[in-house]
């Protein structure tokens, strides 16, 4: 029954209603007491003076079979009516009173979580989490490594056949980073300095600011853009220039990989690219590539593909990246 005070010491509005079920309960047993228990018509204990314990005189037979027995059995209706009172009433409310604590804990790790990412992440994803950039990893490139808004992720994750949980995606980020990206491991397993509880708060508090608007896809935006500059942009930082492969997978052989040859029907490879374009792909352990459903119109997407389709070879590497894992046997990238 230790749990019984918990709430009264963590304060809130609900923490004196246990001790409020243990008065009525306590005063339902007194009333049973006093009523039909062993304070009905009680004289007061017997006087025996210095006579030790083992030497007074204890109940008579008829006594132990009449008076004693009608005691015990008003003892047993008192703590009957004690238990019927308190205990039913005491686990009725404790599914609130957990509900409390939770959201205390909740609160609290949110609050951490908000400190941790202002140290740690808003320089690159920005203070409101609206998205930002870093820094890129190649010191031969200006150009900045974008870093993605995190205010919506479960709204841009919402329908994707790949990330089926976002905080799942969050934490494996946040544990093992993006290999080859300006996004570091934070994890104290993975070298980094937060631990797992630390790691929590912060997955804690990017969800709880989940905005729910993904921006409209602006397709008068990729208008007159070719696919080797759509490419270029979007693709080239993770697959290289020319589809070589850098963190993510090599594109060249890409059609070859999934069984389309020379003269088979070219829409089975575009299909595969589409659908990695659309919903991203997973990598276990890894971050997985994001989807590009909310980034480019349709139009520029299939730009994009005509683009990778102009470089299709055969032969070659099947994962020509830099520092990222290796494609798992018969997990085509």
């Amino acid at each position: 029954m230790t749990n019984l005070f918990v709430a009264v010491e963590s304060g809130g509005s609900g923490a004196a209603v246990p001790i409020i079920l243990l008065v009525v309960a306590l005063i339902g047993f007194a009333v049973a007491y006093f009523v039909v228990g062993p304070g009905k018509n009680r004289q007061g204990p017997k006087r025996h003076g210095d006579i030790p314990l083992s030497m007074r005189p204890y109940h008579s037979d008829e006594e132990l079979e009449t008076t004693g027995m009608e005691r015990a059995m008003a003892w047993g209706v008192a703590f009957a009516v004690f238990s019927a009172l308190f205990l039913p009433l005491y686990w009725v409310i404790e599914p609130n009173r957990i509900a409390e604590r939770n959201n205390d804990f909740y609160e609290q790790d949110v609050a951490a979580g908000r400190q941790l990412f202002q140290d740690a992440c808003a320089s690159c994803h920005g203070v409101d989490l609206g998205g930002g950039s870093a820094p890129n990893p190649d010191a031969e490139i200006a150009a900045p490594w974008p870093a993605p808004a995190l205010n919506n992720i479960v709204a841009r994750y919402e329908d994707s056949e790949v990330v089926e949980d976002p905080y799942e995606l969050i934490m494996m980020t946040l544990e093992n980073g993006r290999p080859g990206t300006p996004m570091p491991a934070f994890s104290v397993g993975a070298g980094g300095q937060y631990s797992d509880n630390q790691l929590n708060q912060v997955a804690a508090y990017i969800l709880s600011i989940q905005t729910g608007e993904v921006p409209e896809v602006d397709a008068q935006a990729f208008v007159g853009r070719s696919g080797e500059d759509l490419f270029a942009d979007h693709c080239a930082r993770c697959h290289g220039a020319d589809g070589q492969g850098v963190v993510g997978p090599t594109l060249q052989n890409l059609y070859e990989r999934y069984g389309v040859g020379e003269g088979d029907d070219p829409e089975e490879g575009r299909e595969v690219a589409r659908q990695a374009i659309l919903q991203g792909r997973y990598v276990p352990g890894f971050a997985p590539m994001p989807s590009f459903r909310q980034v480019l119109s349709e139009d520029a997407i299939e730009a994009v593909i005509d683009h990778i389709e102009s470089f299709q070879t055969t032969g070659g590497p099947r994962y020509g990246q830099i520092g990222g894992p290796p494609a798992a046997e018969g997990d085509d990238q």
